[in-house]
């Protein structure tokens, strides 16, 4: 009966062009030689091509104790597309100093795709996520494109207030989590691990380094308040130690555990001499 409510609630929002939409956020970074470019586009156009109709992108900007540093609006002609300098955002919010943090991006359609929302499929469920593209440079002009996994929690826009309080309050879910990447630490010149905690309550989670066979090799425990991240570096101490245990030797990256479902983490290294990489777990 309970499912059958919310079902009819969120069939009735989205005929009255009220569909829940919410923000994806990444990790940015404006230090340690790299910078950070947001990738935006007007994906409304996808679905109906014959409108001519600008949306707006809501940009929002945390800095890396989660604290809200502001919002920003750019508008986005039909299939239009946008690079964002994050440096630039930063600057309209006043918040030049901030180096590293989360930025968040929520696409809002035009009033007059608003009322076609019903064409979408299933009603009773449909929602819209902003999900979108960073491009990290350092001065070399090495390029590194990650796309956002997860979206910025506690946030529900668009909708009715019974609906967006529903879909708030889903519960946390904190798993133990291991990248299935390998890494051959004979070849591993550096890595720190970025672990972001993109959901609205605080958390602890470890930051581990894993043998490929699962033993845990090293970690570093770290308490995260709401749109917190800390940029753990793993000591070269460990990465020597793991060279000398002889020469094949793989290891992953975990997070003991996740503090929201799929809010894995960046991981920043270098590789065989080669530049920086920057990517999720």
């Amino acid at each position: 009966m309970r499912q059958r409510i919310v079902e009819g609630t969120h069939e009735r929002a989205v005929q009255a062009g009220r569909v829940p939409r919410r923000p994806y956020a990444h990790y940015f970074i404006e230090t340690e030689g790299l910078r950070s470019r947001v990738h935006l586009q007007n994906f409304y156009s996808t679905f109906w091509p014959g409108a001519d109709a600008t949306a707006t992108a809501h940009v929002s900007a945390f800095d890396q104790s989660g604290r809200a540093l502001g919002t920003t609006d750019v508008e986005l002609p039909a299939f239009g597309s946008m690079f964002l300098e994050v440096a630039n955002i930063l600057e309209r919010l006043g918040a030049s100093t901030t180096t590293e943090g989360l930025v968040a991006v929520d696409l809002e359609p035009a009033p007059a795709l608003r009322a076609r929302m019903a064409d979408l499929p299933s009603p009773e469920s449909v929602g819209i996520n902003t999900p979108f593209w960073m491009a990290y440079r350092d001065a070399s002009e090495n390029y590194m494109y990650v796309h956002s996994i997860e979206v910025l929690g506690g946030v529900v826009e668009g909708t009715t207030a019974p609906l967006a309080w529903h879909l708030r309050r889903a519960p946390a879910q904190r798993e133990p989590w291991r990248s299935w990447r390998l890494l051959d630490a004979d070849l591993l010149d550096e890595v720190q691990v970025v672990a972001v905690n993109h959901g609205t309550e605080p958390g602890e989670t470890g930051v581990g380094i894993f043998d490929a066979d699962g033993p845990l090799l090293w970690e570093e425990r770290v308490t995260l308040a709401p749109r917190e991240l800390r940029r753990v570096r793993v000591p070269q101490t460990a990465i020597e130690q793991w060279r000398e245990a002889g020469p094949g030797r793989q290891v992953r990256i975990g997070l003991d555990p996740l503090l929201t479902t799929n809010g894995k983490p960046y991981v920043i290294m270098r590789y065989a001499g080669g530049p920086p990489s920057l990517h999720h777990g």
